[in-house]
């Protein structure tokens, strides 16, 4: 089945003021910065499948997703293998996650060091989203959820092309 539409937006606003003893507060706002991508879903690289689920852990269980080898299913029973990705967006509804390239044939993408990862906690969120693709080959494949010191809860998107 054909991809319809795909994007992705990141937004944050703020108001904000001083008190001045005598005088009319200082103010500075609303204002805000955003991103929208919206990555082709036709052409010679598209972004044409997502695969997302929400998962629980225990605790510090982990959860592999390999985005080539196939291993993954759509919501609409599609066999999920990647050559590229734009996005991953993680929503942490209780517990805590950690997220990392995998060990073996990790996707290091944005990650830089020696042990990179970035953690979620509870009600909080990641979303990463480019509009140029970054490669999904058998070497470079993997990402890994870690839950916490206790039971964690998720939900992943990955937003990608074959």
């Amino acid at each position: 089945m054909a991809m319809n539409s795909a994007s992705t937006l990141v937004s944050l606003s703020w108001d904000q003021y001083k008190l001045v003893t005598g005088f009319d507060n200082v103010s500075q706002g609303p204002d805000s910065i955003s991103s929208s991508i919206s990555p082709l879903v036709t052409g010679a690289t598209p972004c044409n499948i997502v695969f997302a689920e929400q998962r629980t852990l225990t605790a510090t269980t982990t959860q592999a997703y390999n985005l080539f080898s196939g291993g993954l299913l759509d919501f609409l029973g599609t066999t999920v293998a990647m050559v590229r990705i734009y996005a991953i967006a993680i929503v942490c509804t209780d517990g805590d996650v950690t997220l990392a390239p995998a060990v073996s044939n990790g996707l290091v993408w944005f990650f830089a060091g020696t042990t990179p990862s970035i953690k979620v906690v509870s009600g909080g969120s990641f979303l990463l989203s480019q509009y140029t693709a970054q490669a999904v080959a058998s070497g470079t494949r993997e990402m890994k959820i870690t839950a916490g010191a206790a039971s964690s809860t998720y939900q992943i998107a990955f937003l990608g092309g074959q």
